[in-house]
């Protein structure tokens, strides 16, 4: 195949709508993205909380913000103060630019290891960490830290990809239909490199372990939820891709 023939095909087939792609494309950017997207990152808690007890006047961490598009939001919804913390510094620009741009207070950026935060014990109401716990190497000592800067009676939520069914292939019908999915790993944790949102480390860990854990530090667990994920059609909706939890701190 010619290279001019493949140039003509590249222009027929866009990228698809990534956030970096559409960052890349001066559309958007990707705190921007995160801030349009914020009410999916909180949806399936509301089922069993409401944004008041998430937000209203409270003090709020969000753990592994990215850009802190999805932070911001959480401002928006009432909360008195949201600090985001994360491992890419080149976050904090990006995340202070769209705070400004929005005229929101109460917004700030710690580029910090969640495995050792500095934080005083007791700072907040409200914990969240959207899918990020999979990505640490440290879980335990993340877990150690949450419960110590979480107030008495705050609630720490979180989420993951689900590891019974993330890392594995779809098995097909004769039509196309995804409908079930076959693994050769759960019990023991192992990782990998995802390509994904960029290069990154999944820590494949069963969800008996990510209970165990936050339970061990003393959290009481409130309600989990392994929500709807596919629509049906094309694959089994019968079969979840994401894991929610939410714990309280006594």
């Amino acid at each position: 195949m010619s290279l001019k023939l493949l140039l003509s095909l590249n222009k027929l087939f866009k990228l698809p709508q990534h956030p970096f792609n559409m960052q890349q494309n001066g559309e958007k950017t990707y705190a921007e993205w995160q801030f349009e997207k914020g009410a999916d990152t909180i949806k399936f808690y509301l089922e069993h909380s409401n944004e008041k007890e998430m937000f209203a006047n409270k003090n709020v961490l969000d753990i592994g913000c990215g850009a802190g598009g999805k932070s911001l939001y959480y401002l928006s919804r009432g909360a008195e103060s949201v600090t985001g913390v994360d491992v890419v510094e080149k976050y904090k620009t990006e995340s202070e630019q769209l705070r400004d741009k929005l005229g929101l207070v109460g917004f700030n950026f710690i580029y910090t290891d969640a495995a050792a935060m500095p934080f005083e014990d007791n700072s907040f109401d409200t914990v969240i960490m959207n899918d990020a716990m999979e990505h640490v190497a440290k879980p335990l000592e993340v877990l150690n830290e949450v419960y110590r800067v979480l107030k008495p009676g705050g609630i720490f939520y979180y989420s993951i990809v689900h590891p019974a069914f993330y890392d594995s292939e779809w098995v097909k019908g004769k039509k196309g239909f995804c409908y079930g999915k076959t693994i050769s790993s759960y019990i023991k944790p192992y990782s990998f490199t995802n390509e994904f949102w960029g290069k990154t480390e999944h820590f494949h860990r069963s969800l008996s372990y990510y209970l165990n854990t936050a339970t061990e530090q003393g959290f009481t667990l409130k309600h989990v939820e392994e929500p709807v994920s596919y629509d049906g059609v094309t694959k089994n909706k019968d079969l979840p891709l994401f894991f929610f939890a939410e714990y309280k701190k006594p």
